[in-house]
């Protein structure tokens, strides 16, 4: 059996980890308002250049040189519109060449550039 002691203990502990959660829960709802939602059929370049295999300033750099409407939200970063870039990145990463035993890539549009993964299909 449980002394009455440490129940008490236990039940103090208890009470401060509801509310350090309640706090949490308010500072994610506050940050959530603060950086706006990304609406449906966009997403973050910093995914969609994680995905591909090369740096957000490149994949910024090519959404910007085809056309693709880059958008800047609030928190700093940008957000585009999610198969349009997918389409537009996999026909300038496929259309990128390589000299033979470098590790960078060029294209007219990005310039030089590294990337890791290889080419998309």
């Amino acid at each position: 059996m449980i002394s009455l002691l440490k129940f008490n203990e236990l039940e103090n502990r208890v009470d401060l980890l509801v509310n350090r959660v309640l706090e949490l829960e308010q500072q994610v709802r506050t940050l959530t308002e603060s950086r706006g939602d990304i609406p449906p059929g966009m997403a973050p370049v910093a995914t969609l250049a994680a995905e591909f295999g090369i740096s957000t300033k490149k994949s910024r750099r090519a959404g910007k040189n085809t056309g693709v409407m880059l958008v800047r939200m609030k928190a700093g970063g940008f957000i585009a519109p999610d198969n349009k870039f997918r389409e537009v990145a996999r026909q300038v990463l496929r259309s990128a060449k390589r000299k033979y035993g470098s590790a960078y890539w060029y294209h007219p549009l990005l310039g030089k550039f590294q990337m890791s993964g290889g080419i998309p299909q």
